[in-house]
């Protein structure tokens, strides 16, 4: 899933959006003049005019003469809470944000097989949507080994792809390998998503290695980072200083 530098207006707005997220500034606040936050992030008004629009546009502020940029609403909470603890935490979200299959079927040499670098002749990709009700979450892309590839109707069914797997050809998760990476949308991810283009996202990839190591499931997804978190809680062992 590509990713690249997004403008200065693009980055300035996401700070801002950040800053009303956190209640920095809280709704009715008014925000820092142009003048001010060209000074404070080193930009010209052109620049800053273009982030204060995306604000705008996303019903964050409201813009009026003389009166300055007053927050009109906070960004939407997260959709999803993700817990970083054991096994079972990793899978929590794969159950409850459910999978809607867009495509299914040969793996494209380009796609998530030339990332992970497996031949894409022996497997087979799945790219669809995550979500709660009719809003998306995140989007995914899956590599599923051929030899242990799921009907399309088996996909379905089931809670996971994992559990498809599983139920199917008796292969299952031993070892899960997870990497977390932050990114900005490009302009196809942000349509897709329905966020601005320049949008902070998290990017989440798993490795799924059966009993013997093998590697057997691959995925890929990408959320805006206003609707997901992960949270992770950590207990002082006894004896602790």
């Amino acid at each position: 899933m590509p990713s690249g530098a997004a403008p200065r207006y693009q980055q300035i707005a996401q700070m801002l959006r950040a800053q009303i997220g956190n209640g920095t500034y809280k709704v009715g606040d008014t925000l820092p003049t142009e003048h001010e936050l060209c000074a404070l992030y080193d930009i010209s008004r052109h620049t800053v005019r273009d982030a204060l629009r995306l604000l705008t546009d996303e019903g964050l502020v409201s813009r009026k003469r003389r009166a300055g940029t007053v927050v009109t609403a906070p960004p939407e909470p997260a959709m999803f809470v993700q817990p970083l603890g054991g096994f079972q935490d990793l899978l929590q979200y794969v159950r409850s944000a459910r999978l809607g299959v867009i495509y299914y079927g040969p793996a494209p040499a380009d796609g998530l097989a030339a990332t992970i670098q497996v031949d894409p002749a022996q497997w087979r990709e799945l790219r669809g949507r995550r979500g709660n009700g009719a809003k998306t979450v995140g989007l995914t892309r899956m590599l599923i080994r051929g030899d242990c590839a799921p009907d399309p109707g088996e996909i379905v069914a089931a809670a996971t792809v994992a559990d498809a797997i599983e139920t199917r050809f008796g292969v299952a998760a031993s070892r899960i390998d997870q990497q977390i990476s932050a990114i900005v949308l490009d302009s196809l991810l942000a349509q897709l998503l329905g966020t601005a283009t320049g949008s902070a996202a998290l990017l989440t990839r798993r490795l799924y290695l059966d009993a013997q190591g093998h590697l057997f499931l691959a995925s890929e997804t990408v959320h805006p980072a206003d609707r997901f978190v992960y949270s992770m809680s950590y207990s002082r062992e006894r004896g602790e200083h």
